[in-house]
């Protein structure tokens, strides 16, 4: 049982909050009958909420409450959540908490800022690992090899944006290892930009990421100059606090960010400006 509540569970996204139970019973595979009364047993014990109106399940309040008790029981997020706060002060952005496990990137952690418009950030969402900030820091200092394998060889496309070239996302790769910060450029929602770096641990592994997400409006190149800074101090702090080491991926690699001109740009940015 155990099990299933977690394969339904998992259907939920903030792409798809909510669902039809003939949407959860084709996606499962099952008879109808049997995933109706599976559904009313998650709902009755709070795991789902059902809307009358639409006829769909949502996530239920339970949940939520798990979260919150969930946010401050992990020593990580226990750990971090100061840096995240002063990110999400001196950025003016919302700010998270991103780790990865296997193929998968989670959001652990949020602190919003006292914006009118603010990028939402969704507790326990699964930002992919070639569309967000956060995925590319927990995936540009693995090795080519691992990077591949986490990866595959088919990209989803969320938005025009969103790099479905697996060598050309390679190579940005590189990039964030030489500037020691990831940009996603409305790759994963159009109108959304996300900033990220690598929190170290002792053994020099990105233990997880620190991001912040804005809106394209607040995108302008002079706004990026200034949170890529700010992003990285960020980093740094949580790597401190962690008592971790920062490191390159090779020795191809240039200095880290501390020692990189801001102005300097990437490889793709180099391509932009020539087609321009």
């Amino acid at each position: 049982m155990l099990a299933t509540l977690n394969t339904v569970l998992a259907l939920f996204s903030d792409r798809t909050p909510e669902l039809a139970a003939l949407d959860i019973a084709e996606r499962l595979g099952r008879p109808r009958s049997s995933v109706y009364r599976l559904l009313r047993t998650f709902e009755e014990a709070g795991f789902l909420d059902y809307d009358e109106r639409s006829g769909r399940y949502r996530l239920g309040i339970r949940l939520a409450a798990l979260g919150a008790l969930a946010q401050q029981s992990s020593p990580l997020q226990r750990a971090l959540h100061p840096v995240l706060i002063r990110l999400a002060r001196d950025s003016g952005e919302c700010a998270t908490l991103v780790v990865r496990s296997g193929a998968i990137a989670t959001t652990v952690d949020i602190v919003y800022a006292p914006q009118p418009l603010v990028v939402p950030g969704v507790l326990g969402g699964h930002p992919p690992l070639h569309a967000s900030a956060g995925g590319k820091v927990l995936t540009a200092w693995l090795a080519e090899g691992e990077r591949r394998a986490l990866l595959g060889e088919t990209l989803t496309r969320y938005t025009p944006a969103t790099i479905t070239d697996l060598p050309t996302l390679m190579e940005q790769l590189d990039d964030v290892r030489r500037s020691g910060v990831a940009i996603a450029r409305g790759e994963w929602y159009a109108d959304v930009y996300g900033m990220g770096a690598p929190v170290w641990d002792h053994t020099g592994a990105a233990a997880a990421a620190v991001t912040i997400g804005f809106p394209s409006v607040r995108a302008g190149a002079a706004r990026l100059r200034q949170l890529q800074p700010l992003v990285a101090r960020a980093a740094a702090e949580g790597t401190a606090v962690l008592g971790g080491t920062p490191r390159v991926a090779c020795e191809a690699d240039a200095p880290a960010l501390a020692t990189t001109s801001p102005h300097r740009p990437s490889t793709l940015d180099r391509r932009r400006r020539l087609r321009e």
